[in-house]
């Protein structure tokens, strides 16, 4: 693996600082070429964050919208989701794709700004202040929502799991009554509620539902105060990865 991430030695060098950041352990001996960065961040990491640097390339940028904090907003459901996935769910397969369900899961505002580029442009400023829900708004306007879009796409044309696509089609479904998610889905739909709750959205104007409280989510998550602030801290990191990423 290692010999194929430096035949791309933009993708390479990418690699080698995240293995060297703080988020990703950096602090210790420092990785130097692709084999060490592939150690310290292990292969199934390695993987994920391939993904998260060639996936934004695979469309281009538009007018008017602001991909790098749709980006961001991704990054950070990524990393929610793999992360409360080891707390959370037993199943391994749910696990090993939880990253990549959240790094996907809003895919379809992507699809849509290309296949309908002016007319969902057009739709957005139309919608900034309507308090409905954006799901609701693109139903009646298109006729699907962006969750079921991006589910169809990725269903379409990448090779993933049947859980995957669930994960993106449902993340607006609704966060479970209870608070510990019980399916990758409402794991994704929690990830994506805690990142709009610490401020990074993803880019589209239009109003919230109204922000669950740290309280709330440490109470419902079960985490102690210092676990929910080591959490927020590494979203703060992963928003400046993000951008190196992205550069």
């Amino acid at each position: 693996m290692a010999g194929l991430i430096e035949t791309e030695p933009v993708l390479a060098g990418k690699l080698i600082r995240l293995a060297n950041s703080v988020l990703f352990g950096g602090g210790r001996e420092r990785a130097d070429e692709a084999y060490s960065a592939v150690l310290r961040l292990g292969v199934k990491m390695v993987l994920d964050l391939v993904y998260a640097v060639e996936i934004p390339k695979a469309f281009k940028k538009l007018r008017g919208f602001d991909h790098m904090s749709f980006w961001k907003h991704s990054f950070a459901v990524g990393f929610l989701s793999r992360t409360l996935s080891m707390k959370f769910l037993k199943d391994k397969e749910d696990r090993e794709i939880s990253y990549l369900a959240g790094l996907l899961h809003d895919m379809g505002i992507l699809v849509f700004h290309h296949l309908l580029e002016k007319e969902y442009r057009d739709f957005l400023e139309r919608i900034e202040t309507d308090p409905r829900p954006l799901q609701e708004l693109e139903e009646k306007q298109f006729g699907i929502g962006h969750a079921e879009l991006g589910a169809c796409f990725i269903e379409r044309w990448w090779p993933v799991s049947d859980l995957l696509v669930r994960g993106v089609r449902g993340h607006h479904a609704g966060l479970p009554s209870s608070g510990f998610p019980e399916d990758l889905v409402q794991l994704v739909a929690i990830a994506n509620a805690l990142a709009n709750s610490n401020g990074i959205l993803n880019g589209v104007v239009h109003p919230l539902p109204p922000a669950v409280s740290s309280e709330t989510w440490m109470r419902r998550l079960e985490f102690s105060p210092d676990d929910y602030e080591i959490l927020t801290g590494k979203i703060e990191e992963l928003v400046q990865t993000a951008e190196m990423l992205l550069d």
